[in-house]
């Protein structure tokens, strides 16, 4: 009923028909592209762990679908133009839970405690169950932490009997995500170096706290009894200790101009790692990585204090914290809400510097990385490098590190242009980081198609690696996925497609105050949108292999 009002009410314009015979012409290159290549095969090797497959898939099914991404997206930007019907969609919401906060300083800086503003009722969870529940997924964190590394060094070699690999990859690396973009994000609770970054940082507070204090009564210590009494009697000498114990948790201060670039350059350095190393095949290696991640980890939280850090320093949290933001569960003033998947994207929070958008267009880039680098023409462009005389783990440091520089560019392109096809007083920077969060959206799409029959063919092997880690089946079974399953990673893929234009699209209602101007503001993004989801359809209708020259 919504969708016949505002057709009703608006009429496509000259400037969202052209929009529309752009989209629908890339579409169309895209259809012919397909027929020039060899199709039908959708596949996914995830972490070295599964074997060669393909997937059939109907050739006509991956062009319709892929058509129907396009016609969507023209829809979108011709025809909804109603700024109640988008503001109603994003704002929907069910509280479930109202939540009293134990530290809110910790989850969300500069706001407001929730205990204060959000009275718990009788649906609410008191700050004893918060802390519980905290402490619960804390110690399972450290747990699964404590099994990469046991197992790792003592476990079985086998990988997919390996407790270690399956935890590192199967469960942190493609299922915790998906729990965080399809659920809510569960990272913040049992995420283990954070549980020991804050015990270690508590354990240094006191320690320079106790120095302090052992320094004060040094220095004020009186020369002669008289003197001692007198202090002794005013108070004084109490007053004084009680100030200089207050110590500051972190031992230096975040440099403001770093932002989120330390995770940039780590979430880029373990999708390098990842690949040119072998961690998948080799335990004690992921053993050993797994304790050198730790230790870099709880060293930077206690220098710059473990909010800062995990806010914006460390790659895992700050991967987890944008995936949570396409959740349907929420949690906002305190309050847990079920929302429309995707409405925290349009937020203006999400995504606040420079950083923090690169950090996105990475998150895009490591995901088309490494299904290209499984794919045959992958395996040319290495084994072309390579004949240069180029190391191989080299290459794929170029193609990673160029391939995102080229992304990075040609966003910051759409930027730019977005603000000639809209005029407007907002800042290229500005639209590149409202902009930027709907690309979570295809990330995640794209996340769930790449890992998902991976994870559904070793469900058995993991069962049976946590039911008994150190003595599993010697030939630990896998599941043989049926042919299906490639059109539902061409669907999830096409549906975090979906969900990124109508996010992008209210995003422009956001920032553009004109609907014609808030339509015109979209293309370039719309574009980048769109010749992604091609690019990668393209990829999963590719058979896939190992990649070359690495033993991971």
């Amino acid at each position: 009923m919504w969708v016949v009002v505002v057709i009703s009410r608006v009429s496509p314009s000259r400037s969202a028909r052209a929009v529309g015979s752009i989209v629908l012409g890339l579409g169309a290159i895209g259809i012919v592209a397909g027929y020039w290549t060899e199709p039908v095969a959708a596949s996914n090797v995830a972490a070295g762990l599964g074997d060669d497959r393909t997937l059939t898939v109907p050739t006509w099914l991956t062009l319709l679908t892929g058509g129907a991404a396009v016609g969507a997206s023209a829809l979108l930007a011709a025809l909804v133009t109603d700024r109640r019907f988008v503001d109603t969609v994003h704002e929907w919401g069910v509280p479930l839970a109202a939540i009293a906060e134990s530290n809110p300083t910790e989850s969300s800086p500069g706001k407001s405690s929730p205990a204060e503003s959000s009275p718990v009722g009788s649906t609410g969870l008191s700050r004893r169950t918060v802390a519980a529940g905290s402490l619960i997924g804390g110690g399972l964190g450290v747990l699964g932490l404590a099994a990469v590394i046991v197992v790792g060094l003592e476990g079985p070699t086998m990988p997919t009997a390996n407790l270690a690999v399956i935890i590192a990859f199967v469960g942190v690396r493609a299922v915790l995500p998906m729990v965080a973009f399809l659920v809510v994000d569960p990272w913040p609770t049992i995420d283990p170096f954070r549980t020991l970054a804050r015990g270690v940082d508590k354990l240094v507070t006191r320690v320079r706290e106790l120095v302090t204090r052992v320094r004060e009564r040094v220095r004020r210590r009186p020369s002669n009894p008289s003197t001692n009494e007198t202090n002794r009697t005013d108070g004084t000498n109490e007053t004084n200790e009680n100030d200089s114990s207050a110590v500051d948790s972190a031992l230096l201060e975040y440099p403001t101009w770093l932002s989120s670039w330390p995770a940039v350059l780590g979430l880029g350095a373990l999708v390098w790692l990842e690949l040119v190393l072998p961690i998948t095949t080799d335990t004690e290696l992921l053993a050993f990585t797994a304790v050198g991640y730790a230790g870099y980890t709880v060293t930077g939280a206690v220098l710059f204090s473990p909010t800062v850090w995990f806010r914006r320093a460390d790659p895992l949290a700050v991967l987890f914290r944008l995936y949570g933001a396409v959740a349907p569960i929420q949690r906002r003033d305190g309050t847990v809400r079920l929302v429309v998947p995707g409405a925290r994207l349009r937020d203006a929070d999400v995504v606040t510097d420079s950083s923090d958008v690169a950090f996105v267009v990475l998150l895009v880039w490591e995901l088309t990385f490494n299904g290209f680098v499984v794919t045959r023409p992958g395996r040319r462009v290495v084994e072309a490098l390579v004949a240069t005389g180029l190391p191989a783990r080299v290459v794929y440091l170029a193609l990673l590190v160029g391939g995102f520089a080229v992304a990075l560019a040609v966003y910051w392109l759409a930027a730019h242009l977005s603000r000639r096809t809209a005029p407007t007083y907002l800042s290229e920077r500005v639209l590149a980081r409202r902009f930027a969060p709907p690309l979570l959206a295809i990330a995640a799409g794209y996340h769930l198609a790449h890992y998902v029959t991976f994870v559904v063919s070793l469900a058995p092997a993991s069962l049976a690696a946590l039911s008994s880690p150190f003595a599993p089946p010697v030939n630990p079974t896998t599941l043989v996925v049926p042919g299906w399953m490639g059109t539902l990673e061409i669907a999830t893929l096409l549906a975090g497609h979906v969900l990124a234009i109508w996010t992008a699209h209210a995003i422009a209602f956001d920032c553009v105050p004109g609907r014609l101007q808030a339509i015109r503001s979209q293309y370039p993004f719309v574009v980048v949108m769109v010749c992604y989801t091609a690019l990668s359809l393209w990829l999963l209708t590719l058979p896939t292999m190992e990649p070359v020259y690495v033993a991971g």
